[in-house]
């Protein structure tokens, strides 16, 4: 269980995370480490996320609200950006709820077989072998999950484009880096 119950007055409270509507913010709370993630594809031997995917969904999203959204600002234009970007940050944030749920299971069933190993239990190697699928289901999971994040992080971008009235234009990382450290500048003063 990922709340915690309280003994006196049988309630399970559940961390904020797990009662907040889905939003960009949160999701980048949530969101797993991608380290995190290419480790355990390769522990794993799971297919390594597309780098790429991000830009990819990041250029489909602006096709698609060039092609179907209402071009001229306002309110319904508005409406239709924010729609389609919840659209993406919703199954996101479930996912990431769900990988983080299937590794505190993976994590408790990994310290049963642990504390059963060390009293000599005779079910121990069972334990281990439920342990094992746990760790895989979570992985599998935490994979998921950052696959999500990465698709709503590239419809965020092409939403932000369109909600600023500004042209789309392809990410670029020196562009990007110079708009960042532009930015900080501008903050730092």
């Amino acid at each position: 269980m990922s709340g915690s119950q309280n003994a006196a007055t049988n309630v399970v409270r559940f961390p904020i995370e797990h009662r907040m509507h889905p939003t960009l913010d949160l999701l980048r709370e949530l969101a797993p480490d991608v380290r995190q993630v290419l480790q355990r594809a390769e522990t794993f031997g799971l297919p390594v996320p597309d780098a790429m995917l991000r830009h990819v969904v990041d250029r489909e999203t602006a096709g698609h609200i060039l092609n179907h959204v209402r071009a001229e600002p306002g309110p319904e234009r508005r409406l239709a950006l924010k729609a389609l970007l919840a659209s993406a940050v919703a199954p996101a944030v479930a996912a990431c709820r769900v990988a983080d749920e299937a590794g505190e299971a993976a994590q408790a069933a990994r310290q049963r077989f642990v504390a059963m190993t060390a009293a000599g239990h005779h079910d121990a190697p069972a334990q281990e072998v439920d342990a094992d699928r746990l760790a895989l289901d979570a992985a599998t999971r935490l994979l998921e999950a950052h696959l999500r994040c990465e698709e709503a992080e590239g419809v965020a971008r092409a939403v932000g484009f369109a909600l600023r009235n500004e042209s789309w234009v392809p990410f670029d990382l020196a562009t990007e880096t110079e708009r960042l450290c532009r930015d900080g500048m501008m903050h730092a003063d």
